[in-house]
């Protein structure tokens, strides 16, 4: 075969993924074990923090105001904090939906800090580590792949 002098051009697509609003779903629905955890662990931590505050050096007396007022402000800052996970979550779940749209980019970069936010709170115990683990690992691999989507184009 000679040269004819016809060009062939091949030009390859990338699809967008949608693995983004895939992980952001399985993420969230890790994340409800870990909500869970959260929630029971902020309440034995309360718990704890009366008891502590509320006995003496020695062992020997109880001070049940002290204890109150120490529960009081545990359970204020969990509470908190438990309420935290819980918009962060969400938050990430809905903006894993968006891992196809125009602006993917943003919407990744949000859910990728999201779900390292998600990855570090189960590992500093304030809630499940396994399950913190899982849904935060879920929300950086939706986050990432929102962000390659945006490279992809249309």
């Amino acid at each position: 075969m000679e040269n004819s002098g016809v060009t062939v051009m091949v030009n390859v697509e990338k699809e967008k993924s949608n693995a983004a609003w895939i992980c952001g779903l399985i993420g969230f629905i890790t994340s409800i074990p870990n909500i869970l955890c959260t929630f029971l662990c902020a309440g034995v931590r309360v718990a704890a923090a009366g008891l502590s505050a509320g006995l003496s050096a020695d062992g020997s007396n109880f001070d049940e105001t002290a204890a109150d007022a120490a529960a009081a402000d545990a359970a204020s800052g969990a509470a908190g904090f438990f309420w935290v996970i819980v918009l962060v979550s969400i938050v990430c779940f809905a903006l894993s939906f968006l891992g196809k749209s125009k602006n993917s980019l943003i919407t990744g970069v949000i859910v990728l800090l999201g779900g390292i936010f998600i990855l570090i709170n189960g590992f500093i115990g304030f809630g499940s580590m396994l399950w913190g683990t899982a849904t935060g690992g879920l929300y950086i691999a939706s986050g990432i792949v929102a962000i390659l989507n945006k490279k992809r184009g249309n």
